[in-house]
């Protein structure tokens, strides 16, 4: 039986400014909701009036160069 993910303090947060959230609403469900079911990601936060996407992961699990191609495959250019 396994519970409710849990942060774990291997765990890293980063956060990138994007472009291309004209979708509003539908671009942060979209975000939130793609990136939270990738395996070793454990929270995502989209602020659409900063631009910006927060994502606390594994990185022994997943790269952040991995989170950003996503990103990019979802439409929305990596600004920073």
């Amino acid at each position: 039986m396994t519970g409710p993910k849990t942060e774990n303090s291997k765990n890293r947060t980063q956060t990138f400014k994007i472009g291309g959230l004209q979708g509003g609403q539908h671009d942060k469900q979209e975000i939130e909701t793609y990136l939270s079911e990738l395996d070793g990601v454990d929270k995502v936060i989209v602020n659409l009036d900063e631009g910006m996407v927060s994502i606390d992961f594994d990185p022994q699990a997943i790269h952040t160069d991995y989170l950003r191609g996503i990103l990019r495959s979802l439409g929305h250019e990596v600004l920073a």
